[in-house]
């Protein structure tokens, strides 16, 4: 009974650790970021970062139109293929 135990444990420290680390990268990138940014939600949404406050993170998706998201809910910056077709346009 006891070596299946013993078998497991490694399992759930790595697990663990790697969720840790994770979890270290992602609070580095949200504190990265600052006003004027152009930003990716969990969720999809791409935008730009009007303000950062202890909680929420204020977007604009559009001319106009702001959203409100928690601050957990940011994944960090866009740096995707859509941001450099802009650049030359």
């Amino acid at each position: 009974m006891l070596f299946p135990i013993l078998l497991l444990l490694p399992l759930l420290f790595i697990m663990f650790w790697s969720t840790r680390s994770q979890q270290k990268k992602q609070a580095a990138a949200i504190k990265d970021l600052k006003k004027g940014d152009r930003v990716l939600t969990q969720s999809g949404l791409v935008g730009k970062l009007v303000e950062v406050g202890d909680r929420y993170a204020k977007l604009e998706l559009a001319p106009g139109i702001k959203v409100e998201v928690l601050r957990s809910g940011l994944l960090g910056k866009d740096t995707g293929e859509a941001t450099e077709a802009e650049k030359k346009k």
